[in-house]
């Protein structure tokens, strides 16, 4: 009776698909935190933590503590696209942290969309804060603009976002309306955020072949021919059929043939415990004509 049988690895099949999902959060969301930083305010040890990390050029902030001598780009993988040096040393921002169980592996690049409706211009628009990719944060619907380029231009850029640690940093001084200064925006407790989370699933498929003359014999023991004798329990009776050695008349044709249930893949030299079990919705009988193969699928 065969038992155990090593897969063909050439059917096997590794796949990495990445999964984006929408996710729709507001100052009531659980985790999202807004910190306005203002100069010489207690907050402001927030900045200064902020700045080592991903501003500061490289020279100590603290002489003492050569540890924050690093540069902080390596904190932030943009390829050369981010803009960091135009916001250095800046002493009134805005902080937004996000959860990771909302973005997962990181925020989707472009997918980020703020609006605060706490502030408006004259006409009741409310400030629209979006990132162009590359970890730069721009307003797409600014009255103030440095530049007659498009607002998404390097010009116009208000902040950045670090999209595989959740933080949002709005640093720019100069006003987004009249009335509106971009390090107030996230200051009142009515903002929505819009982004996709960012997940790579690793699908492995086993492809299990069972030819005609394998796998016949069934693991089944309500197939066994129970003792002769009375009974009087139905423990009695399980135990006899459990003791006998021989199968009931009825499944020992030719014609009958095991049903499979289940499938078990064990580790190469590890046959106790299995590391992965498919069960079937439900059972699929074995055939002694042509071979069967199953593909199992394990998404990680």
């Amino acid at each position: 009776m065969y038992v155990f049988k090593e897969i063909d690895k050439a059917s096997t099949i590794i796949e990495r698909n990445v999964v984006n999902y929408t996710h729709n959060l507001n100052t009531s969301s659980l985790g999202i935190k807004s910190i306005n930083i203002v100069s010489a305010s207690i907050s402001s040890s927030y900045w200064d933590s902020f700045n080592v990390l991903f501003y500061a050029s490289g020279s100590p902030v603290y002489p003492n503590e050569l540890k924050f001598a690093m540069s902080a780009h390596s904190f932030a993988e943009s390829d050369g696209k981010q803009h960091l040096t135009k916001f250095h040393g800046y002493p009134s921002s805005s902080i937004i942290t996000i959860p990771q169980e909302y973005y997962g592996e990181k925020i989707k690049e472009g997918s980020f969309k703020l609006v605060d409706k706490s502030f408006t211009d004259n006409a009741g628009n409310n400030p629209v804060i979006k990132d162009d990719t590359f970890g730069n944060l721009y307003s797409s619907n600014a009255h103030y603009s440095q530049s007659v380029s498009a607002p998404s231009s390097s010009a116009n850029y208000v902040g950045n976002i670090f999209y595989d640690l959740g933080f949002v940093i709005i640093t720019e001084n100069d006003p987004w309306s009249g009335s509106v200064k971009y390090s107030d925006i996230t200051k009142g407790t009515n903002f929505d955020i819009k982004l996709e989370s960012y997940n790579t699933i690793t699908t492995h498929e086993y492809s299990v072949t069972l030819k005609p003359h394998e796998f016949n014999h069934s693991m089944n023991y309500s197939l066994k021919m129970p003792l002769s004798g009375s009974y009087n329990t139905y423990e009695e009776f399980t135990s006899s059929i459990l003791s006998t050695p021989y199968i009931a008349a009825d499944f020992t044709g030719s014609e009958f043939s095991p049903y499979v249930t289940g499938i078990n893949l064990y580790q190469y030299g590890e046959m106790v415990e299995p590391v992965i079990t498919a069960n079937f919705a439900k059972p699929i009988k074995k055939s002694k004509k042509i071979s069967e193969t199953f593909k199992i699928r394990l998404d990680l």
